[in-house]
């Protein structure tokens, strides 16, 4: 194997230079506190919202039925006319 020599490279050298950004204490406390209150809300909200219910899931069940029904006379119509045409 052969070694390989990269030549230096200003940038990668800037950037191995910078240092790392740790947030203040008290902007960290804030954020977190703000957060959970966040959390805590959207909780609250779920627990008065509450479980969608029957109506929901009726819904859900009816939606693909309606569609499926509609879907089984379309084609009933464009077999029954297709037997016309052809006259059988």
């Amino acid at each position: 194997m052969t070694e390989h020599t990269n030549p230096p490279d200003d940038l990668l050298a800037a950037m191995a230079a910078l240092g790392s950004h740790e947030p203040s204490r008290p902007r960290d406390t804030r954020l977190r506190a703000r957060c959970h209150a966040a959390l805590a809300e959207s909780r609250r909200h779920e627990a008065v919202r509450g479980e969608p219910g029957w109506r929901f899931a009726v819904g859900l069940a009816l939606a693909p039925a309606v569609v499926g029904a509609l879907c089984g006379v379309y084609l009933f119509e464009v077999i029954a006319r297709a037997l016309q045409l052809y006259r059988f």
